[in-house]
């Protein structure tokens, strides 16, 4: 459950023109440019960055003086971002160019991908970047070490109704490219997690290497998410 085995999109976001959520073509269709886009700067995605300034002359790291470590949080559960991740990975394999029955093929092998049964759970992907290699060994041993005993006193999942919704499932970063993945309740206490009324959605994650600016460094990463900006015709698409 929950597994891509596709190449990393952890790049700065591609210049594109603006994209209408409500009325984007079959995911076939788009360049990688926009699923890059979709993947990096949608209603289903966001960038945290944090810098730090090393102070001297020459100091850093290969010479850098300042830091940058940025996470990338995206629902997975969102199948835009999938439809991006699978959009991706057909350009890499050369799927325009494919006969029809190389595409079925093809299909099958994404479909369970795609057609993830997510209908009770709201899944969080994080991924992280760095220019500083031991900053990324770092918090890879942060995720890589974590369990889902562990992230329940760490992982909350918030909106104004349901504050701090506690993990249920984690899976830790392998060799894909998806990222550590989050999995919280769609309900909770009899309740929807998320309704149209709510005005946002955060993921808190606490005791975070690779967080903090400058002198402070809280350890704390908290990504908000706006849910109104996620309704496709009519319907939160989360």
């Amino acid at each position: 459950m929950f597994r891509f085995f596709i190449v990393a999109i952890l790049s700065p976001v591609l210049a594109v023109a603006a994209t209408s959520w409500t009325n984007l073509e079959p995911f076939n269709k788009w360049s990688q440019d926009k699923a890059v886009k979709v993947l990096n700067d949608s209603p289903w995605a966001r960038q945290e960055t944090f810098t730090r300034v090393i102070r001297g002359v020459g100091s850093g790291i290969s010479g850098e003086k300042e830091i940058y470590n940025t996470f990338y949080v995206r629902f997975l559960s969102a199948r835009p971002i999938r439809e991006a991740y699978a959009r991706i990975q057909q350009i890499q394999h050369g799927y325009d160019a494919m006969s029809p029955e190389e595409r079925i093929r093809f299909d099958a092998i994404q479909s369970p991908n795609l057609d993830l049964d997510v209908s009770k759970y709201i899944v969080l992907t994080v991924s992280f970047r760095s220019n500083d290699p031991n900053e990324e060994s770092s918090v890879r041993r942060f995720f890589q070490s974590e369990t889902v005993e562990t992230l329940k006193t760490k992982a909350f999942l918030s909106t104004p109704t349901c504050p701090q919704v506690e993990i249920i499932a984690y899976f830790p970063q392998k060799e894909e490219s998806v990222g550590a993945k989050m999995v919280f309740p769609r309900e909770y206490d009899g309740l929807p997690v998320i309704t149209k009324e709510c005005s946002s959605i955060s993921l808190e994650l606490l005791d975070v290497p690779g967080t903090g600016s400058g002198a402070r460094s809280d350890s704390r990463l908290r990504t908000t998410f706006e849910v109104e900006s996620m309704i496709v015709d009519g319907r939160i698409i989360i």
